[in-house]
């Protein structure tokens, strides 16, 4: 369970359709690589003790313990701009639990509409929930005619989750 005393290992962001996991160890940063199919993390050299890791998988397991474990919210905005989303979640890895925690913050409307419905799903569970998180890739084209896309990241509730053993599919 995830709590004021969970050790965050890492963060996940959301960027042209994939994940990016940064964290400062490089033990940390195997392990992902490990797991999600990364020959080697990457180690960006401008920060010191930051390892970086570009997982292939657009959607991975994640343990979520429960509804609190997701923070929404409107920041304000500068004047003469709209506010802005934000929207926190604190997970542990389905395929890593002892790993630690690790933080996701999105400026995503969709995924800040979509946290009603995932604390609902999250509180009918017993206990931690076995989740999905997903990158999705969004393309579009503006009326000027400019082709844009974005990361779009998404949560499922898959069900309750109780150990490693029974969620190796």
């Amino acid at each position: 369970m995830i709590n004021r005393k969970t050790t965050f290992v890492g963060r996940f962001h959301c960027g042209q359709g994939s994940w990016r996991v940064s964290t400062g160890t490089a033990e940390v940063a195997t392990v992902i690589g490990q797991l999600f199919g990364r020959q080697s993390p990457s180690h960006d050299s401008h920060e010191a003790d930051h390892f970086e890791v570009l997982p292939r998988s657009t959607s991975m397991r994640v343990v979520i313990s429960g509804p609190e474990s997701i923070k929404a919210g409107l920041l304000t905005a500068a004047p003469r701009y709209e506010p802005q989303p934000s929207t926190r979640l604190s997970f542990r890895l389905a395929d890593a639990p002892a790993l630690g925690g690790f933080r996701l913050s999105s400026p995503s409307w969709d995924l800040a509409e979509s946290v009603p419905t995932l604390r609902t799903a999250l509180s009918e569970t017993d206990g931690d929930s076995l989740c999905e998180l997903i990158a999705e890739t969004v393309e579009f084209t503006t009326r000027d005619g400019a082709a844009l896309s974005y990361c779009r990241p998404s949560i499922k509730v898959i069900g309750s989750w109780h150990n490693t053993h029974q969620q190796a599919a």
